[in-house]
């Protein structure tokens, strides 16, 4: 095989890889429609299929599998979760916890009128990105961090590990909440409260 068709292999290759991730990128944005409408629980790749008008095999081709599919909707979820998060925050950390709060809880509990709705979304998929050890959730973690060195300035108390306490804390909630529903009108004052009410127990 001479330069010239190595070069245009490679070029062929390029393109291809360009084309599959703008193509991926078009079908995520459908996909988390679908998830969302649909459930995690109950999405085929066969529906999918005839809703993105291609082929099962090409979605294959794209994600490998289902399992890939998923994480994949679960960190452009979580990246829409963040993005939200950084836009509306402000200068006071503790109304950055509660917003932060606010976002989570309202993804997974139904607070507003739809409360009787059945919950769509996979009420575990901070766990997930957890397990799968994304880069994505260290920016939740340095968030959390940010405000926590403001609250505690005085180095009283070690800020790396307060994230990862006031977040799976806030997980509690929600596994909490699915396992047997409950008043949600203050779970954001409760977790609050719950939380730094240890740390003064510490």
């Amino acid at each position: 095989m001479n330069i010239i068709k190595i070069k245009s292999l490679v070029l062929k290759r390029k393109i291809t890889k360009k084309i599959n991730k703008i193509k991926k990128e078009l079908y995520l944005k459908e996909i988390v429609k679908y998830i969302d409408s649909k459930g995690y629980k109950n999405f085929k790749i066969s529906e999918l299929a005839v809703i993105l008008e291609t082929s099962i095999g090409t979605i294959y081709n794209l994600f490998n599998s289902k399992d890939e599919l998923y994480l994949e909707y679960l960190l452009l979820k979580f990246e829409n979760f963040l993005n939200k998060l950084n836009e509306n925050k402000g200068d006071d950390p503790m109304e950055n916890l509660r917003l932060y709060l606010k976002y989570k809880y309202e993804i997974f509990i139904h607070i507003d009128e739809s409360k009787d709705e059945p919950i769509t979304n996979d009420p575990f998929f901070f766990h997930k990105l957890d397990v799968a050890n994304h880069p994505v959730v260290i920016k939740l973690y340095e968030f959390l961090q940010e405000q926590f060195k403001v609250i505690f300035n005085d180095g009283s108390i070690n800020h790396i590990h307060l994230p990862m306490l006031f977040k799976k804390l806030s997980d509690g909630y929600i596994e909490s909440y699915l396992f047997k529903k409950y008043d949600t009108s203050n779970i954001v004052e409760d977790t609050l409260n719950h939380f730094f009410y240890g740390l003064k127990k510490v």
